[in-house]
């Protein structure tokens, strides 16, 4: 039964007793103009209704404000008061039912609106409900976490965000949450497996109803050498087919050319479909639209399929899609990226970390917003836009950076559907090794404006067997083979032709990507995809080394081989961008700080400008790519117009580093908004705050050197930032004073002071390990004479003083003199710690009283000046060294400060060396204090806020800088200390350690 809409005239508005505004006549309004904000709203009557009677099933004279109902999602209530978010009233709306069709209410947003608007003539709220600032209205989201169609609703039930206050926002933002409440992640979690399960039984029963020769066949049109893992993608590929078939059929659009529902084909066909069907009403689809789509999925129909055994399974596939269909997740959810990574054999091997939903919502939203586009609202322009991700996987990021472009055309005023074939056709570019991945993108960017026919499209699959590597061949030219194009010569009577990507350097206006992390390192292999073979993975690894040498003879020092692929897509990204195009890219979060790195951030830094970096030091769960178990960050980026050829020696880096990872596509939009405004923002740093709680910090960030590391991205508290900047630069900042002092020496570099010992591949190994080295070594005993003593291994419990005593003895190789004679000549009494663990070693440096060599855990540091040695082991165990070397190394893994042997070089420390009436005051200092401190036990370093032991070191230290009787000096180490243990990759979330901070956990 269909009820009269009751949407506004604004002339003549009735108003309360007193000429206040009615709040049924607000509701009325705002449901008008929130559905001006999208062109499929305004499209369909039923969209979003206010004030309208028997919409619930359970309460038919119950009448929800504003109901908002898209076809491919859960209908969401809106409530709204005059005053505070009417909280209430949005919590009874959960789990009801629509009579439209039966569905629950699952997400509901209360809307407080100011007071003041009730005295608003009906010309003034019109007015400002349509422009584009509009009304500031104050939101809170409720989602019902349940998974049955409908359900009486719980309290505990719910998820309430933000959990105090509320957030604030114009319409815009309102249309926004309503196309992005979720579904509850439970329910997609417990389908997805389902989902895969089935998946998985089918592709088994496929292989046996396949002769061996067919079922080959598929693998290579599916550009796969595991036969099993080419069922699994050829049966999730016609499930994702036989979707778009049903959304494509629903439309109509094609009716004329006779596709039909599958649904009605069953019905025709008594029940049954053959593959022979299937095969025609494909064609069908294929001959006029979405070929990346339907013609893997052609292919995949093999000839030799049985038919009786085929229907089976294809049927099984069909009512498989049709439930993920009802779902009705929306476009906010990433069905296919939750799903495909329970579908692959090599997904360890290959790095290939699918995207999660809010990672890409921040990411392209924070991209999206700095395009060049100057009128948004301008088809003609909008749709010139090219947009590209070269290892897309399910193309989670494509399809919410197309998202965020359809949406900022239409809030202009703009109709998206006169974008969708020229951006399909021409705008977009996705490229994966993966066939399935590729399908699932074009897929899911199709679905996004079904109703609009393209002919072709930028998106497909590349090889990495027989020598290639993968989308990596772009370094070198301009267009790349689709491998699935190929192979679907014969895929109709059209006899397409093959498919080549093109993709010239500087064509880019987007490039957004999440690559995979692959690099060569223990077990794990590069180009190690499932069923390859040995000798065609070192063909693809000596020509991507091939084009690493000749991009670094060229100048460019993006990868240098040891970052592993994700260097070689920033390069890639890089080559492609226009001038002035937008970077944005998932990275390990290593990217920011290891030596491995330098040369992709020194060019980052020659190229780029508007660079902003984005951190979750304080979540020890805040993945960014499902299952990494690892620690990431974003980037993004503008390159510099070509104009722009100067060093730019003032660089800087907006460092952003949020205490949590976000939980919902809402939070994250929120989220984007409050980094956009530090970006804008003429301060040097501050807390990111939302609905009244700070939820991160961020820094501006100036560059030490060229490619050093970006030391405040992963820094929760801004302060130590700014301390440990200024700090390099030859200054003691005192937060508490907001004042710093001069020290009087000037940093350097570690290796300017001392030469750095060997390592341990060239010293030796452990009795029983892999024979490298000079020599052989041993535990000492207690009472046995060393003849090769070494410090080798680090010991929490026995090294707690500054001076040590050698672990291990070394028996020489036979007919490695030569190389015994180098270790014994790089002998010395101070060592630095290469993989510090700062929650339970005290040392950071250390010292023999007898030469002794390094090892595994320490590295010997030369030089004949022994007041210069005991500078810098005095510097290295103080709350000021240790701060330096955290802000400089690699504090990836919770507590521990790691660096490699090349890292150690650059390793900024005072000049203790220097030639100066400060550089003989330090070392006569170092000296002196040598006795007295090297009797102190100390605690590990992440106790060093309550360690007197540690705080005698520190006044040493400030003694040796010049700053002894400094009182601010005193204060600022006091500050330091406390701010130094509470950073979350200190104390690395250890319990023990929190609770003496008082950190609530």
């Amino acid at each position: 039964m269909r009820y009269p809409t009751q949407q506004p005239t604004f002339t003549g508005m009735l108003a309360d007793a007193g000429d206040l505004l009615h709040e049924q006549s607000f509701n009325n309004a705002l449901a008008y103009a929130l559905k001006q904000r999208r062109e499929a709203w305004r499209n369909d009557d039923d969209s979003v209704i206010s004030e309208r009677l028997a919409v619930l099933v359970e309460n038919p004279a119950l009448r929800p404000d504003i109901l908002v109902r898209s076809p491919n999602s859960y209908p969401i209530a809106v409530e709204v008061e005059f005053g505070d978010p009417a909280i209430e009233d949005a919590r009874k709306r959960l789990g009801k039912r629509t009579t439209s069709n039966l569905l629950p209410i699952r997400s509901a947003i209360a809307v407080g609106v100011p007071s003041e608007v009730r005295t608003w003539s009906s010309y003034e709220l019109n007015t400002q409900l349509e422009s584009q600032s509009g009304i500031n209205l104050n939101f809170v989201l409720l989602t019902a976490n349940v998974t049955e169609e409908w359900t009486d609703v719980e309290d505990s039930d719910i998820y309430t965000w933000p959990e105090s206050g509320y957030v604030t926002g114009n319409i815009n933002d309102l249309a926004y949450l309503c196309e992005t409440a979720t579904a509850p992640t439970s329910l997609v979690e417990q389908e997805t497996a389902k989902v895969a399960r089935e998946v998985n039984g089918y592709a088994n029963a496929l292989k046996q109803e396949l002769s061996q020769s067919a079922a080959k066949d598929i693998a290579q049109i599916l550009g796969q050498t595991s036969i099993d893992q080419a069922m699994r993608l050829a049966c999730c590929i016609w499930m994702t087919s036989f979707r778009l078939h049903d959304l494509l059929a629903a439309t109509g659009t094609m009716s004329h050319k006779g596709l039909k529902s599958i649904t009605a084909m069953r019905q025709e066909s008594g029940g049954i479909i053959t593959p022979s069907d299937i095969r025609d009403a494909w064609s069908i689809i294929w001959k006029i639209n979405y070929r990346s789509v339907f013609t893997p999925a052609l292919k995949a129909l093999h000839p030799d399929l049985p038919t009786l055994r085929g229907a089976e399974i294809l049927d099984g596939i069909s009512r498989l899609a049709e439930r993920v269909t009802a779902l009705r997740l929306g476009n906010s959810i990433d069905f296919a990226g939750e799903l495909f990574p329970k579908l692959l054999d090599d997904r360890e091997e290959t790095a290939a970390h699918y995207t999660l939903a809010t990672t890409a919502e921040l990411l392209a939203s924070l991209a999206v917003q700095r395009l060049k586009v100057s009128n948004w609202s301008n088809a003609d322009e909008v749709q010139t836009l090219r947009i590209a991700d070269l290892s897309c996987g399910t193309g989670t990021l494509l399809r919410t950076a197309y998202s965020g472009i359809r949406r900022s055309h239409e809030e202009a005023g703009g109709q998206t559907t006169v974008l969708h074939q020229r951006m399909m056709e021409h705008g977009i570019t996705g490229i994966d090794i993966n066939s399935l991945a590729s399908h699932m993108t074009a897929a899911g960017l199709s679905s996004i404006d079904i109703g609009i026919q393209y002919q072709q499209s930028n998106i497909g699959a590349v090889a990495i067997a027989g020598g290639k590597t993968g989308s990596l061949e772009l370094l070198e030219a301009d267009q790349i083979s689709d491998v699935t194009g190929h192979i679907a010569l014969t895929a109709t009577a059209e006899n397409p032709q093959p498919t080549n990507f093109e993709v010239p350097n500087e064509s880019q206006d987007l490039i957004i990507q999440n690559p995979p992390y692959t690099r060569a390192r223990g077990d794990r292999k590069l180009f190690d995809v499932a069923g390859i073979e040995e000798h065609q993975r070192k063909r693809s690894i000596d020509k991507l080394s091939q084009i690493r040498n000749r991009l670094r003879r060229s100048g460019n020092d993006f990868s240098n081989g040891q970052a592993g692929f994700a260097a070689d897509f920033c390069a890639l990204a890089d080559m492609k961008l226009k001038s002035e195009g937008i970077f944005a890219t998932v990275l390990p979060l290593t990217a920011a700080h290891a030596e491995s790195w330098s040369g992709a951030r020194k060019e980052i830094e020659k190229r780029h400008t508007s660079i902003t970096a984005i951190a979750f030091p304080s979540d020890d769960r805040a993945m960014l790519s499902d299952e990494t178990y690892m620690n990431e960050m974003l980037l993004i980026s503008r390159k510099k117009n070509h104009k722009d050829n100067s060093e730019d020696a003032k660089t800087t880096i907006l460092a952003v580093n949020l205490y949590h990872a976000p939980n919902t596509i809402p939070e994250t939009a929120y989220i984007a908004k409050a980094i956009t405004e530090a970006e804008n923002s003429q301060q040097e740093n501050g807390e990111i705050n939302i609905a009244g709680k700070t939820i991160g910090t961020w820094v501006r960030m100036s560059i030490i050197r060229s490619g050093f590391p970006w030391y405040a991205v992963g820094m929760r508290d801004y302060n130590l930032a700014t301390v440990t900047a200024k700090l390099m630069k030859g200054k003691l900042w005192s937060p508490r004073d907001i004042a710093s002092r001069n020290i009087n020496l000037n940093f350097t570099c570690l290796d300017q002071l001392a030469n750095i010992g060997p390592t341990h591949h060239l010293i030796g190994h452990i009795r029983g390990g892999d024979t490298i080295g000079a020599f052989t070594f041993d535990p000492i005993i207690p009472g046995d004479i060393a003849m090769h003593p070494a410090l080798w291994a680090a010991n929490a419990q026995t090294q707690r003083n500054l001076i040590v005593d050698p672990t291990h003895n070394g028996i020489p190789i036979s007919d490695r003199l030569d190389l015994q004679r180098e270790m014994i000549a790089n002998l010395s009494n101070l060592f630095i710690s290469r993989n510090f663990s700062m929650i339970s070693q005290s040392l950071a440096a250390a010292w023999t009283n007898e030469p002794a060599m390094g090892g595994r855990a320490w590295t010997a540091l030369m030089t004949e000046d022994e007041s210069l040695k005991r500078a810098i082991l005095i510097w290295c165990n103080s709350t000021l060294g240790m701060t330096v070397r955290w802000g400089y190394a690699q504090t990836t893994q919770p507590g521990r400060a790691t660096m490699q042997i090349k890292a150690l070089h650059g390793l900024p420390i005072p000049d203790f060396a220097a030639n100066s009436d400060a550089g003989e005051h330090a070392r006569r200092v170092a000296s002196q204090r040598f006795d007295e401190l090297a009797k102190l036990q100390l605690q590990p370093a992440s106790f060093s806020f309550q360690d007197t032991s540690r705080h005698r070191i520190d006044e040493a230290t400030l003694e040796m800088l010049g700053l002894g009787d400094d009182q601010l000096a005193r204060r600022a180490i006091q500050d330091i200390r406390r701010m130094w243990c509470r950073e979350p990759s200190v104390h690395g979330r250890t319990r023990r350690i929190m609770q003496a901070l008082r950190i609530q956990q």
